[in-house]
């Protein structure tokens, strides 16, 4: 059974911070534009303020659907489900706001410490309405890790901008108009692909001049953790109980039918001896 809430409820708190990842959802306002559903991970980059705010550090990829419709309306949908233990969905309602890198708004938010590779926005949304519900057609999955890819590519074109404006010579001028960055690199690739949206809407605009140098302050090891040991040590001990159990209605099963043979052993060889008693 669905339930609602006008705040997240506290007893969600630490279940939504144990979840590896989480989905965002957004649309624009035209009738012919596309909903966009967005799936996002790695340790750390959700945070809750109070049961009504939340925001996520945002990661550099391949578009910008989310900010570009948060821009235009502030809708917006974030779902969490369980892979692991009781069945269960979130979803988290509200309005958010876009506060890119390089503003004062995402610098207070996203310390150098604690800012990602690749981070490029601070999403943060004022929750107006939670639900919960079962959750039972979720399958289960195994957590195993998350992946490294996106942020040792991402930590690379940081070094670019790095190498970049420690040689930049002031009175030249810049190699990609339109950004203050290095070509190749981070903020070269945010003027490529992630100034509009597939519907043309406009998306990241002030990341791409912000005259601060992109420095991640996590490394790509703390970020990609593996499976937390504790979890996958009980994942363990369900598994050797599931398997026990599994052989044991296995054995049952063979000791009915072999029963169910001996039954009917013990009944042929009975009528047949009733017949040759005749």
């Amino acid at each position: 059974m669905g339930k609602f809430y006008e705040s997240i409820p506290t007893d969600l708190v630490d279940w939504i911070m144990k979840q590896e990842m989480f989905w965002v959802a957004t649309a624009p306002l035209s009738g012919e534009g596309h909903v966009n559903i967005s799936p996002k991970g790695l340790r750390g980059s959700f945070h809750i303020v109070n049961e009504s705010r939340v925001w996520y550090q945002d990661l550099t990829g391949s578009g910008s659907e989310t900010i570009a419709h948060l821009k235009e309306n502030g809708r917006i949908t974030i779902l969490f489900n369980a892979f692991e233990g009781p069945a269960r969905i979130c979803r988290l309602f509200g309005r958010g706001k876009v506060y890119e890198f390089g503003t004062s708004e995402y610098d207070e938010l996203i310390p150098v410490a604690d800012r990602m590779p690749g981070s490029r926005a601070a999403v943060v949304i004022d929750v107006h309405k939670v639900g919960t519900s079962c959750g039972f057609g979720v399958p289960k999955y195994e957590f195993v890790g998350h992946r490294r890819v996106l942020v040792t590519w991402l930590n690379g074109l940081e070094h670019k901008e790095q190498s970049f404006a420690s040689s930049i010579d002031d009175s030249r001028p810049l190699p990609h108009p339109g950004t203050s960055g290095a070509p190749n690199a981070l903020k070269a690739y945010w003027a490529s692909e992630n100034t509009r949206s597939i519907d043309g809407l406009p998306g990241f605009s002030t990341a791409l001049v912000a005259t601060s140098v992109p420095v991640a302050g996590l490394s790509v090891e703390e970020i990609c953790a593996k499976a937390d040991p504790e979890k996958a040590k009980v994942r363990d001990e369900d598994m050797k109980v599931a398997t026990k159990g599994r052989m044991l209605l296995r054995l049952r099963e063979d000791v009915r039918l072999l029963l169910a043979f001996l039954v009917g052993a013990i009944v042929t060889m009975t009528y047949t001896r009733v017949l040759n008693a005749c």
